[in-house]
């Protein structure tokens, strides 16, 4: 399992622009990804310049009506409420029309709530003047250096299209006339759909390839078009898409099989289409993630110090030596750990204890491993796992090897529940799919709570999971 392709490092792609409309060659991956560094370290500062100006501007305007701490928590307010609306992203297509409406009402917005905190009206006026001349100025000019520089550039950033189909067709079309887009695409992918007019690039492979050539052909976008993709391997290309190292446009995109925010729609020739993104891509969001699994993790393991020591010597009295049950398991990207668990029986050997599936009151188990496995006490050994970064708190549940293999094989989509780290709880078990259950359901819930992460979603689970451990109930 390990080294598998689909590994999800779950790094954000850098997004930024390219240009040269001519065709990727084949294989170029390294000198395309080191043309890119200086396209990728503009792409770092056109938000933050942006953001810098819009700060600066609020700032201003209010320091000419108050001084204090208002003009600096003004400012601060106006980023923040731009940086929610996505004012502050990359885009193949940025335009200060669709801007603007958005600009306007925040702005406006911090500037009526500090005339009112300073009972000062022309404050409202000052800012309007103030920043709208100045951001818009700015945001104008922006635009237009990112579109000459997409088209100057020597060398494009390197786009793989998926699906063969007439849109794919005149995708492909569009990359290769328009320059400002920053796309060259390096070829087409196969998606299960009836193949149209003969492209512009050559057809390299099949959806379950995808991973094989963004690494062989350097991509550094993915653009799926959704009317050439068979419907039943949408999802699968989208969530494939989770663990590549690139960026995923979504064109003409179903807004009920994939989380697009409204804010991340853009056009391309006309042609609607979003980055497509997940939350726990973000690395930001893994470390946030991260930390709260050592915040909670830590103290939890500390309080329950009393618990663990009589529940060690409960299994020592009942079953001799070896309190602690220690097995391979499969984390993260494919990669395996070692889980630990009370002790709740003795399997006859490694091989059963690898490969024999875990059956409910199998005779063997002694009252107190009963209990432990009832209660779900045999698992809390696993918050060393987790202070240990071997596991989270909430995600897919990890399973033994033998089994993983024999399910990657068996149940479309399992595999991908190892795009995010394993947890001690999930999603599908506080629903009850644990043990001898679904295990195509299973994946499937798994792969929601992947798709749909967020930190409200992790403290639902881990308080459902809390009050079913109390109260010994699988809901």
């Amino acid at each position: 399992m390990k080294g598998r392709a689909m590994r999800a490092q779950g790094l954000s792609p850098s997004v930024d622009s390219g240009a040269a409309p001519e065709l990727m060659p084949a294989g170029g991956g390294t000198t395309v990804r080191r043309a890119a560094t200086g396209a990728r370290i503009l792409a770092g500062l056109y938000p933050v310049c942006l953001a810098v100006v819009d700060g600066w501007t609020m700032a201003a305007a209010v320091a000419l009506n108050g001084g204090g701490l208002l003009p600096g928590l003004a400012a601060l307010a106006v980023i923040a409420l731009n940086a929610s609306g996505g004012l502050y992203r990359a885009r193949r297509t940025p335009s200060l029309l669709a801007d603007l409406p958005q600009l306007l009402a925040r702005t406006l917005l911090v500037g009526a709530v500090a005339a009112v905190l300073l009972s000062d009206g022309t404050l409202l006026l000052w800012t309007a003047a103030l920043c709208g001349t100045v951001q818009l100025g700015v945001r104008a000019f922006a635009n237009a250096a990112v579109r000459t520089y997409r088209c100057r550039r020597s060398r494009a950033r390197s786009a793989l299209v998926v699906g063969t189909g007439q849109t794919a067709a005149h995708m492909l079309d569009i990359l290769r006339e328009r320059g400002e887009f920053g796309l060259a695409a390096v070829g087409q992918v196969a998606a299960g759909r009836p193949a149209g007019p003969p492209g512009a690039a050559p057809v390299l492979g099949e959806t379950a390839d995808l991973p094989t050539l963004v690494e062989e052909h350097g991509v550094d976008t993915l653009v799926v078009v959704a009317e050439d993709v068979d419907p039943g391997q949408l999802g699968a290309v989208l969530r494939i898409s989770f663990g590549l190292p690139c960026e995923t446009l979504l064109v003409q995109p179903p807004s009920d099989v994939v989380p697009v925010a409204p804010a991340r729609r853009e056009y391309l020739a006309g042609l609607p289409c979003a980055r497509v993104d997940w939350r726990l891509r973000d690395p930001v969001a893994r470390i946030a993630k991260r930390l709260l699994d050592l915040a909670v993790a830590c103290p939890l393991l500390v309080l329950a110090l009393p618990v663990l020591a009589v529940c060690a010597a409960a299994v020592r009295i009942e079953g001799g030596p070896g309190v602690l049950f220690r097995q391979r398991r499969i984390g993260f990207g494919g990669e395996e750990f070692v889980l630990l668990k009370f002790r709740t029986l003795k399997p006859a050997d490694e091989r059963e204890s690898d490969t024999r599936w875990t059956v409910k009151n199998d005779e063997r188990m002694g009252r107190v491993g009963r209990f432990l496995r009832n209660t779900s006490l045999d698992e809390l050994p696993q918050l060393w796992n987790v202070v240990r970064g071997d596991m989270s708190l909430v995600g897919p549940r990890p399973e033994r090897p033998h089994f993983v293999e024999q399910f990657s094989r068996t149940c479309p989509g399992y595999v991908l529940r190892h795009r995010v780290p394993v947890g001690m709880t999930g999603w599908a078990q506080i629903h009850g799919f644990r043990g001898d259950t679904s295990i195509e359901l299973r994946a499937r819930l798994d792969n929601h709570y992947i798709d749909h992460w967020s930190f409200a979603t992790d403290l639902r689970i881990l308080l459902l999971t809390a009050r079913a451990m109390l109260c010994r109930d699988s809901g």
